[in-house]
């Protein structure tokens, strides 16, 4: 295992919106401004938070401040920003189509994220808890409630 971690959208989300693991997602990306992990993921990230922004912010300067920090991060290499190879999103698609009707199946763009990990030998880190238990058996995903154990792991 290295030290990439690849942040779910609603990693920034948390910092954005002030949520009960607001501290953990700040610690997260203080490491990685501190060259201790690497983030990267998948440009779906932009386009979701992009989207939540959108959608639940009404002020826009706002909206722009939260994309420039976000802009910032990639400009500095803070956050390495990837669009998903063929092998990513056939990797995806099979986390995807694991599951079952009763507890539901994994959503594709968490795949996405899921995928990029695996492939890479990196952590997944997410507070979405339903993927987390939908797919635990691929490993390399991770909550991010657990972030902390994660990161004595991989330092």
């Amino acid at each position: 295992m290295n030290n990439i971690i690849v942040p779910d959208a609603n990693v920034f989300l948390e910092m954005i919106y002030g949520r009960q693991l607001q501290a953990t997602a700040r610690q997260l990306i203080s490491h990685a401004i501190a060259n201790e992990i690497q983030l990267v993921a998948p440009s779906l990230l932009l386009d979701e938070i992009t989207e939540v922004l959108c959608g639940n912010l009404d002020n826009l300067q706002k909206v722009q401040q939260h994309l420039l920090y976000l802009e910032q991060l990639v400009n500095e290499k803070v956050l390495l920003v990837v669009v998903p190879s063929l092998a990513i999103r056939m990797k995806a698609i099979e986390i995807a189509r694991t599951g079952n009707p009763k507890s539901g199946y994994p959503e594709l763009s968490d795949s996405l994220y899921h995928a990029l990990a695996i492939l890479n030998d990196a952590i997944f880190v997410t507070n979405d808890f339903k993927h987390v238990a939908k797919v635990n058996r691929f490993g390399h995903v991770e909550k991010l409630a657990d972030y902390q154990k994660v990161f004595e792991r991989i330092a």
